[in-house]
């Protein structure tokens, strides 16, 4: 990662009850519900290349049950269950979360594509003064003019 980004250390309480340590490696989550009682999320993780660490983690809530009366003018209980007050902190914690590295990701990646294009500009300048240096005057000026061209079209890029 690029030195001259720097990231905001930010607190996720219900991340940090839950367990995740490295929130800044947190790359998307998806939410499900398994029966009417539970729900289950799963983080995915952007890990290393040999890191021993897990790609995903899941994650198992209950859904509190809550009886409500069906219809006013009978005696009738209808029972429904709500998602857990706790689960939806996290999963706030994680909208945030995952478009704060959404963004410094996008931004590195511009970063670098920016600093290759200018190493390739480098490098074709080198082979530039070298491949004229070793051929006649004619010929260099047309070799010139590509390079020229070549250039340009990479910094278009």
């Amino acid at each position: 990662m690029s030195s001259t980004i720097a990231r905001k250390i930010q607190t996720y309480p219900a991340l940090e009850e839950m367990g995740i340590t490295r929130a800044h490696q947190i790359s998307q989550y998806t939410l499900r519900a398994d029966g009417a009682d539970k729900d289950i999320l799963k983080i995915r993780y952007v890990r290393t290349k040999g890191s021993l660490l897990p790609e995903s983690r899941t994650y198992k809530f209950g859904r509190s049950l809550k009886t409500v009366i069906a219809d006013g003018g009978t005696a009738r209980m209808e029972h429904t269950y709500e998602i857990s007050p706790f689960l939806l902190r996290a999963i706030a914690e994680l909208d945030s979360l995952v478009d704060n590295n959404k963004k410094i990701n996008d931004k590195v990646k511009s970063m670098i594509g920016s600093e290759r294009v200018a190493e390739i500009v480098s490098e074709i300048d080198e082979l530039e003064l070298l491949v004229s240096s070793q051929v006649s005057m004619t010929d260099a000026a047309a070799i010139s003019a590509k390079f020229s061209r070549l250039k340009s079209r990479i910094a278009a890029l």
